[in-house]
C-alpha cells in the first residue's frame, strides 16, 4: 500500500515544478540572444511537440487550446529573432492545432454564426484580384489580410461553449506566460542599458529587441495581465508565487521601457474590469484578502513606474502625457492614427458595398502621398470590405453578447475581450494574439467543485455564494 501511494505522488507533478519551465524559458532567452538560428529552430521544435501531443492525447480537449495559446505568445519573439518560416506563421500555426483539434473533438453548432463574418469577407477578393498590377503579390494581399480573421474563427469554432474548469483554465494562462519571460529575458540582453537608446518619447525599437514596439508591448501586456490575474488569484506555492511577482515586475518594466502605451493601458484596462467582477462575485473571505493585495499593487506599480522613468531619461512620462522630448504638448495623441481612420470611413463612402479591396486600403493616399497599412481592423473592415464589412462587425459583437447574457458570471470573458477591442484598435490583427483572444473569451468556465452527491438546498444556491474556488490554483 506505502509502495502504490508513492509511486502516484511521484506521478504527480509538484506546485514547484512550474519554476522549471520558467528557468527552462529563461535559458531560452538566452540562447536565442547568443545563436539567432536557434529561433527557428525553436519554432520547428514547438510544432512538432504539440503536433505529437495533440496526437497523442486525442482525448484531451484542451491540448489544442494549449498549443495555440502557447504558439500566439511566442509569436512576436519569433519574428523579433528572425525564427518564423513565414511572417504570418503564428497564425497559421494556431489554425493547424484547431483544425487538428476539431478532428479529434469536432465544434459545437452554437458556434457556426462565426462563419458569417468570415464569409462576408470573401467578396472583397475579385477587387483586390483586379488590382494586382500593384507592387505586392495577390497571395500575400490576401493571406496577410484574412489570416487573422481566419485564426479568429477557427479559434472561436473549436472554443465555443467548451466547458473547462477553473484549475485547467488557469493552466493555460500559466502556458501564456512562459514565452512572454523567454521574450523579456531576451530583452534585458538586447538593451541592458536603456539610458543610452531612449533618447526621445517615441516608441523605441532598441528597448523592443530591435522590432515594432507596438507588438512587443501587446505581447507584454498579456504576461502583465495574467500574473496580475496570480496575485488576486495566488499560485498555491509561496516560493512560486514570490517569484511570479517578481518577474510580473520585470514584465512591466520592459512594458514600460518600449514607450509604446497600447500593451500597458489594455493590461491595465482588463485588470480593472477583471477585478471589479471579482470584487462583485467573490465570497466574502476572499474579498477581505483584496485590500493588501491591491496596497502591494499599488507600492510595487509606484517602485516600477519610478525606476522606469530613471532609466528612460524621463521620457516614460513624457511619452503618457503626450508630450515630445523637450516636454511640448503633442497636437495628435493618436500618433497619426486619426488620419488613418479617416481616409478608410472616405474609403467606405465611396465603395459602400464592397470596399475599395482586401489589403487595398493601404495605398489609400494620405497628404504625404505615403501608403500607410491600418492600424484599426475595424474601419479597414469597412474600407476594403464596405457594407460586407460592416455584417462582419456586427457579428462580431452579437456573439459575445448573447454569450454574456447567457453566462454573465464568467470573470474574464470581458477582459479577453476588451483586450480583442482595443489591440484591433491600436495594431489591427497583424498579430495571432486579438483572434485568440477573442475565441478564448467563448470558453464556458466551471468554477464550482463537482459533488457526487448535491441535496436540494445545495442546488439552490446562488453563483454568488456557492463555492467560487478562486482563492488559490
Amino acid at each position: 500500500m506505502l509502495k502504490k501511494n508513492l509511486k502516484q505522488k511521484l506521478k504527480k507533478p509538484t506546485r514547484v515544478m512550474y519554476l522549471n519551465f520558467v528557468i527552462f524559458h529563461v535559458l531560452i532567452g538566452i540562447l536565442i540572444y547568443s545563436f539567432k538560428f536557434l529561433s527557428l529552430i525553436y519554432l520547428l521544435g514547438i510544432l512538432a511537440y504539440y503536433i505529437f501531443k495533440i496526437i497523442k492525447n486525442q482525448k484531451d480537449k484542451f491540448v489544442p487550446i494549449e498549443a495555440a495559446a502557447y504558439i500566439m505568445a511566442v509569436e512576436v519573439f519569433l519574428r523579433m529573432t528572425n525564427g518564423m518560416v513565414f511572417y504570418e506563421s503564428g497564425k497559421y500555426a494556431v489554425i493547424l492545432f484547431f483544425l487538428l483539434g476539431m478532428y479529434f473533438h469536432s465544434f459545437k453548432l452554437k458556434g457556426l454564426p462565426i462563419l458569417i463574418y468570415f464569409l462576408a469577407l470573401i467578396p472583397s477578393i475579385y477587387f483586390t484580384y483586379q488590382s494586382i498590377h500593384l507592387e505586392d503579390s495577390f497571395r500575400k494581399f490576401v493571406l496577410f489580410n484574412l489570416s487573422g480573421p481566419f485564426s479568429l474563427v477557427v479559434t472561436t469554432l473549436y472554443c465555443y461553449d467548451l466547458k473547462i474548469s477553473l484549475k485547467r483554465f488557469l493552466g493555460i494562462l500559466n502556458i501564456i506566460v512562459l514565452p512572454v519571460i523567454t521574450m523579456t529575458t531576451y530583452l534585458f540582453l538586447y538593451t541592458p542599458d536603456l539610458k543610452a537608446v531612449i533618447i526621445g518619447s517615441q516608441s523605441n525599437f532598441a528597448a523592443s529587441g530591435g522590432f515594432g514596439p507596438n507588438q512587443v508591448s501587446t505581447t507584454l501586456g498579456i504576461g502583465i495581465f495574467i500574473l496580475l490575474i496570480r496575485l488576486i488569484v495566488p499560485y498555491r506555492n509561496q516560493l512560486v508565487q514570490l517569484i511570479m511577482m517578481l518577474i510580473l515586475a520585470a514584465i512591466s518594466y520592459r512594458a514600460l521601457a518600449t514607450l509604446s502605451r497600447g500593451g500597458v493601458v489594455v493590461a491595465i484596462l482588463m485588470f480593472v474590469v477583471f477585478l471589479v467582477l471579482y470584487a462583485f462575485y467573490a465570497p466574502a473571505k476572499s474579498k477581505l484578502k483584496l485590500v493588501p493585495k491591491l496596497g502591494l499593487l499599488v507600492l510595487g506599480a509606484i517602485l516600477v513606474w519610478s525606476y522606469t522613468l530613471v532609466q528612460t531619461n524621463n521620457q516614460l512620462a513624457n511619452r503618457y502625457t503626450n508630450k515630445n522630448a523637450r516636454g511640448i504638448q503633442k497636437e495628435d495623441a493618436s500618433a497619426g492614427r486619426f488620419d488613418l481612420i479617416e481616409t478608410e470611413f472616405n474609403n467606405f463612402s465611396e465603395n459602400p458595398i464592397f470596399g475599395v479591396g482586401v489589403g487595398i486600403g493601404k495605398y489609400a493616399r494620405l497628404e504625404n502621398e505615403e501608403a500607410a497599412a491600418s492600424h484599426n481592423e475595424l474601419t479597414r473592415m469597412l474600407s476594403e470590405h464596405g457594407s460586407f464589412g460592416l455584417v462582419g462587425i456586427l457579428v462580431l459583437l452579437l456573439i459575445p453578447a448573447f454569450r454574456f447574457l447567457k453566462n454573465p458570471q464568467n470573470l474574464f470573458m470581458i477582459s479577453l475581450l476588451i483586450f480583442w477591442g482595443a489591440t484591433i484598435n491600436h495594431s489591427a490583427m497583424r498579430i495571432a494574439a486579438p483572434g485568440f483572444m477573442y475565441g478564448f473569451a467563448m470558453l464556458n468556465i466551471q468554477y464550482r467543485k463537482k459533488k457526487k452527491k448535491v441535496g436540494v438546498a445545495a442546488s439552490n444556491k446562488s453563483f454568488k455564494n456557492e463555492n467560487l474556488t478562486l482563492s488559490r490554483q
